[in-house]
C-alpha cells in the first residue's frame, strides 16, 4: 500500500500561479503616505534687460562722474541707477584713452617731438576728467604723508609744509605718464596703451567698490554705495575685452600686472580704511594705469 504522504503534489498551472501572486499582493499592507510641507523648487533667477531709458541714465551718470561733461537726465536719479552705472566705467575709460590718443596723433602730425606730444596727451586727459583721480590720489598721499610725519616726529618745528605730499605725488605720476607715452614706439601703440590702461584701471575700481564696504561720510562712497555683483562682472568683462582688443596677445601681461597692483591698493583699503572712499578709488586708478603703461613699455 502506497504512503499518501510521499505522493508529490501536482504542480500548479500558469493560471493558478498568477492567481496566487495576485492574492499575495492584495494582502500587502499599503505604505503610509508621508505628510508634511512639500518641497519647494528653488526660485528662478531672471535677468531683465534694461530699458533704453534706464540704460542711457546709467551711462550718463558714469560719464558725468568720470568726465567734465554734464549730460542731462530726464528721469529721477534713483540710487539703483547710480549703483548700476559703475558697470560702464571701463567703457567711459576707453573713450578717455581714445581722446588722449587722438591728441597725441594730431600733435605728431604737426611734427612735434614725442615728449611734447605725450605731454599734450596727458594734459588733454587731465582736462577731460577734471583731474578727478589725480586729486583723489593727492588726497590719499596727503593723508598717509601726514601720518608718517606724526609717527616719525618730523613736525617738531611746528611749521606748515610749503609743498604737500599730494602735490609731489601728482607731479611724479604725471611725469611717469608722459615718460611712458613718449617712449612708446608709434601712435598705434599709444592708442592701444591708453585704451587698455584707461579702461581696465576703471574696471578694477568697480571690483574694489563691490568688494569693500563704502565708508560713511565720503561723498563718492555715499553716492555709489555697493554695485551689484552682476554689474561688477560686467565691468570686469568689458575692461578685459577692451584690453584684449587693444593689446592682443600681450593683454594677459597687462591684466595680470594691473590686477596685482589693484589688489595691493584694495588690501590697503581693507586693512587701514576698513572700506573704500574717493581717495582710495583714485589711488587704485592711478596705480593700475601706471602699471599697465609700464608693462606695455617693457614688452613693446
Amino acid at each position: 500500500m502506497t504512503d499518501s504522504s510521499l505522493t508529490p503534489e501536482p504542480e500548479p498551472t500558469p493560471n493558478e500561479s498568477l492567481a496566487n501572486v495576485q492574492a499575495e499582493s492584495s494582502q500587502v499592507q499599503p505604505q503610509p503616505q508621508v505628510t508634511g510641507t512639500p518641497l519647494k523648487s528653488p526660485p528662478a533667477i531672471t535677468v531683465r534687460a534694461p530699458s533704453a531709458e534706464s540704460l542711457w541714465a546709467e551711462i550718463a551718470i558714469a560719464i558725468n562722474y568720470l568726465t567734465r561733461l554734464n549730460l542731462k537726465l530726464n528721469i529721477d536719479l534713483k540710487p539703483r541707477f547710480i549703483r548700476k552705472s559703475m558697470s560702464w566705467f571701463p567703457l567711459v575709460g576707453a573713450a578717455i584713452g581714445i581722446f588722449g590718443g587722438c591728441i597725441d596723433w594730431i600733435m605728431t602730425q604737426i611734427g612735434l617731438p614725442g615728449i611734447i606730444t605725450a605731454a599734450f596727451a596727458v594734459i588733454s586727459m587731465l582736462w577731460a576728467t577734471r583731474a578727478l583721480h589725480e586729486e583723489e590720489f593727492a588726497s590719499m598721499a596727503n593723508t598717509y604723508g601726514k601720518t608718517f610725519d606724526k609717527e616719525q616726529g618730523i613736525g617738531w618745528l611746528k611749521e606748515e609744509r610749503s609743498v604737500q605730499y599730494g602735490t609731489l605725488a601728482v607731479i611724479l605720476v604725471i611725469i611717469m605718464k608722459i615718460g611712458a607715452i613718449a617712449s612708446l614706439s608709434d601712435n598705434e601703440v599709444v592708442f592701444s596703451a591708453l585704451i587698455a590702461s584707461s579702461s581696465f584701471s576703471r574696471a578694477l575700481m568697480v571690483m574694489m567698490a563691490s568688494w569693500l564696504r563704502p565708508i560713511p561720510g565720503d561723498p563718492v562712497a555715499d553716492h555709489f554705495q555697493t554695485p551689484p555683483a552682476l554689474r561688477m562682472i560686467i565691468a570686469l568683462a568689458i575692461g578685459a575685452i577692451l584690453t584684449f582688443l587693444a593689446l592682443g596677445s600681450f593683454a594677459s601681461y597687462a591684466i595680470g600686472a594691473g590686477a596685482a597692483a589693484g589688489l595691493i591698493v584694495a588690501l590697503l583699503g581693507a586693512n587701514h580704511l576698513r572700506g573704500y572712499n574717493g581717495p582710495l578709488m583714485g589711488t587704485l586708478q592711478e596705480i593700475v594705469e601706471i602699471t599697465i603703461l609700464g608693462v606695455i613699455l617693457a614688452i613693446q
